[in-house]
């Protein structure tokens, strides 16, 4: 019989590449697409059945990078010998894309001015309407550290281990209605997943068919499946240390959705 490790040849770093490659096609167009056809710019020659059949694919294909970010995030938190500098980077991060996320996806008064400081002044209303990716990782990351000390609580104190249970379940009906409550992207079921991948981590592949069957009742999300396919033949190695050069993966999210801003606005503005 054929070993299945055979086709493991994924690395961390691999992921990380092919999502920041979806999200970034993904983001094309909701960052471009979805605005000029909303302002009646697309050019006359191109007709609205090539715009709808754009708008399918980069959606479908955008789906990857979600569960992706999801999954290694779990990866992360199990292998990182700093979770309070991992945590740390994400909310940073976050903090440093609210701004540009609301710039390039909600801003709806002059959304095609290059000055995007005057831009966000004139759409003031909506910063408090969404939150960025970041945000949605930093809450699974802090529900996957709530759950961790739960149990080694529980442990330590020789507790019966029913009330790390219920203490785990506080912290996730807590930190998804969180995710909710500050409207972030993939709102509570997005902390849901990364739970999912966490809880059933020691069960591969259930970890992977869970986090897909109750993924697919959102949306559009059950195109994500190829995602799903890319963590089965991930082969557990993070790839090269990238050392310092790790941030560039942080950093790619805000910078490539202030460069769509740019690229929409010298296009049409």
């Amino acid at each position: 019989m054929m070993q299945t490790d055979t086709f493991r040849r994924i690395n961390g770093n691999t992921l990380k590449v092919i999502a920041c490659i979806t999200m970034l096609l993904d983001h094309i167009m909701a960052g471009i697409i979805v605005p000029i056809a909303r302002d009646g710019l697309i050019p006359d020659d191109i007709s609205f059945d090539t715009v709808k059949t754009i708008y399918n694919i980069l959606r479908g294909v955008g789906r990857t990078a979600f569960p992706i970010f999801c999954f290694l995030l779990v990866e992360g938190f199990i292998h990182t010998k700093n979770r309070l500098r991992y945590a740390l980077s994400l909310l940073i991060f976050g903090f440093i894309s609210e701004p540009f996320f609301d710039l390039t996806f909600y801003c709806k008064e002059d959304p095609y001015n290059l000055n995007f400081i005057e831009v966000l002044l004139e759409n003031r209303s909506t910063w408090n309407d969404h939150c960025n990716v970041y945000f949605t990782l930093f809450i699974g990351l802090m529900v996957l550290w709530g759950i961790h000390s739960s149990f080694a609580l529980v442990k330590k104190l020789s507790a019966n281990v029913i009330f790390a249970y219920l203490l785990s379940a506080m912290a996730i009906f807590l930190d998804a209605f969180l995710g909710q409550k500050l409207e972030c992207d993939y709102h509570w079921f997005g902390v849901v997943l990364i739970v999912i991948f966490y809880v059933f981590r020691l069960f591969e592949p259930v970890n992977i068919l869970a986090g897909y069957l109750f993924l697919a009742n959102f949306g559009t999300e059950y195109l994500a499946f190829p995602a799903f396919i890319l963590m089965y033949l991930y082969n557990k190695k993070r790839g090269r240390r990238l050392g310092k050069l790790k941030y560039a993966f942080y950093a790619f999210y805000p910078v490539h959705i202030l460069l769509i801003h740019v690229v929409r606005s010298l296009l049409f503005g």
